[in-house]
C-alpha cells in the first residue's frame, strides 16, 4: 500500500531500496540513536532488507521507504505486528531533520496502522536522549508510559522512553 502525504510518498520497501538505505544506515550521525552502530558494507544493508522482505512477506511487518521529490530520505515501519499491537520505528536522513518530515511520515504511517490494518495499540522506543524523535512521537498521539535502562544489541546500556498509542 502506498501512503501519501503533503511532501512525502510512502511506498512499500523494495530490495532495490537497499544501496539508498545504507546511505542513511552507514552515516554515524543518523544512527546515533539507534539500537546498533553504523553499518559499514552494503551487503549487510542488503541482508536486512532481505530479512525485512521476508517478515513482511510473512505479516509480521509493514515498512514503507520514504521519499521526497523522488528521493529516498528515510524509512518507516509497524513491526512485530501480532494481537492488534505492532510497533512502530522510523529513521530519516540527517539532511531532513527539523523539517516535519518525520511528524509527517509517522502520522500517514500511524493513521493507516489504526485504520486499514485494524491495530488498536502501536508501541515506540527511544533513547530519552533523543528528543527530537520524543517530539515526533508525542506531536502524532503518544504517551510515554515508562522509561528504564535497556542493553543495546551492540551492548551498550542506554536509558529508553516507551511510548503508547491506542486506537
Amino acid at each position: 500500500m502506498i501512503l501519501k502525504t503533503d511532501r512525502l510518498v510512502l511506498r512499500p520497501q523494495a530490495l532495490a531500496d537497499a544501496p539508498d538505505l545504507f546511505a542513511i544506515l552507514s552515516d554515524p550521525e543518523a544512527m546515533r540513536f539507534w539500537n546498533r552502530p553504523a553499518i559499514l558494507r552494503l551487503a549487510v544493508a542488503e541482508e536486512l532488507v532481505r530479512e525485512q522482505q521476508a517478515a513482511m512477506a510473512e505479516g509480521l511487518c509493514r515498512y514503507w521507504t520514504m521519499t521526497l521529490n523522488g528521493a529516498v530520505i528515510g524509512s518507516v515501519d509497524l513491526s512485530l505486528i501480532q494481537d492488534g499491537s505492532a510497533e512502530l520505528g522510523f529513521l530519516l536522513r540527517p539532511d531532513h531533520w527539523g523539517t516535519g518530515l518525520a511528524s509527517e511520515a509517522v502520522d500517514a504511517v500511524a493513521a493507516h496502522g489504526l485504520a486499514a490494518l485494524r491495530l488498536i495499540r502501536l508501541a515506540a522506543v527511544v533513547q530519552t536522549e533523543n528528543r527530537a524523535a520524543a517530539r515526533v512521537l508525542e506531536k502524532n498521539g503518544f504517551a510515554i508510559v515508562e522509561s528504564r535502562p535497556v542493553l543495546l544489541a551492540d551492548g551498550r546500556k542506554k536509558d529508553c522512553a516507551f511510548y503508547l498509542r491506542d486506537a
